[in-house]
């Protein structure tokens, strides 16, 4: 008897593993029911991701570059923003905290500032009805627009 209930044990491991692969399948099935429709370039009038429709950021076009590191120990705290739904999300940001870090090359102290940069990945996929446009340093934001078919 015990080896029949273990042969059913094994018969409904993989019953349930057939399920869940085609859960996943059918899952991912659904997931690529997008169609490429055309690019656009969001500036810094607001605009609306349209019924039926799905946006996908791209990147970011910054409407100036990186700045040097100072080479003294003044602080300097740059953000470059957009603006989704209404609110203003960093995208990219400089942080010179004026620290100064000793160090030693060949026996011999040298500084070096503290200077951090970070930026946002992409892409970024946005729904219908979400509202976009590019803010506190960003000239542009390059987003491809979909089409949701059945």
């Amino acid at each position: 008897m015990k080896p029949l209930k273990c042969i059913d044990s094994v018969k409904n491991s993989c019953l349930l593993i057939v399920i869940l692969a085609t859960i996943g399948y059918t899952h991912q099935v659904g997931a690529q029911n997008l169609q490429f429709g055309k690019s656009k370039l969001i500036d810094s009038k607001t605009d609306t991701v349209p019924v039926g429709k799905v946006w996908k950021v791209e990147s970011f076009m910054f409407s100036k570059a990186i700045t040097d590191c100072p080479t003294n120990t003044t602080p300097v705290n740059i953000t470059d923003s957009i603006v989704l739904n209404g609110n203003k999300m960093p995208v990219r940001a400089q942080r010179f905290v004026g620290t100064i870090v000793n160090y030693y090359v060949n026996a011999t102290s040298a500084s070096s500032p503290e200077f951090i940069i970070w930026e946002q990945k992409t892409p970024m996929w946005l729904p219908a009805k979400t509202t976009l446009s590019a803010g506190r340093g960003v000239l542009y934001i390059n987003v491809l627009e979909f089409s949701e078919t059945p």
